[in-house]
Parts: structure tokens; C-alpha cells; sequence
């Protein structure tokens, strides 16, 4: 009986410690990586200088029935051509002939 309780003594050293490690080093990288993303989305959504260029809205005399389910009206801090980047990845072409992005 005392051979079996070593064994399963050196089994549970052998097993579950490594296991208990892991577990805290993974517990502590998710704390880590939810702390670095909610940084990122801070740093996302924080609110820019506003300047007095006109909005995109008005310069393309957008329906007010077609601006409610445009994006970039929803995300009316920005200046529409950063906020048109942050959902394509890029600056969309026309931006680069628009009023309001030259004067940004």
C-alpha cells in the first residue's frame, strides 16, 4: 500500500504540477492579452482634435435616410476618410480627390 501511494504521489508531481503551471502561466498571458487589446480599442476610438473641414455628409449631399446606415456617419468623430480606413484597412480612392480629406 505505501508503494502505490508513492507512485501515485510521484505520478501527481510528475503530472499535475506542470499542469498547474500551465494553467496559471495561460490564465495570466489571457489577463495580459485582454489588458493589450482593451488598450488598442482605446487608442481606436479615442476622440481626435476636430478641425472645421466640412463633413463628408454634406459635401456628397447624402438623404438623411441614407446617412443613419452609413458607417462612417456612425463613427461621426472622425473625419470620414480615417474612419473609412479603419473599416476597409485603406483610404479609398475617391478620398483622395474630396475637399475634406485635402484640407484634413
Amino acid at each position: 500500500m505505501e508503494a502505490f501511494l508513492e507512485v501515485m504521489g510521484l505520478l501527481v508531481l510528475r503530472l499535475g504540477v506542470p499542469l498547474v503551471i500551465t494553467l496559471l502561466i495561460s490564465a495570466w498571458l489571457m489577463k495580459l492579452d485582454q489588458k493589450w487589446h482593451d488598450a488598442e480599442i482605446a487608442r481606436q476610438t479615442r476622440v481626435l482634435p476636430t478641425h472645421d473641414a466640412p463633413h463628408c455628409w454634406e459635401v456628397m449631399g447624402c438623404d438623411p435616410t441614407k446617412r443613419d446606415i452609413c458607417p462612417v456617419y456612425r463613427m461621426r468623430p472622425l473625419p470620414c476618410w480615417q474612419a473609412r480606413q479603419r473599416l476597409n484597412g485603406r483610404v479609398q480612392e475617391q478620398c483622395m480627390n474630396c475637399l475634406v480629406f485635402q484640407t484634413a
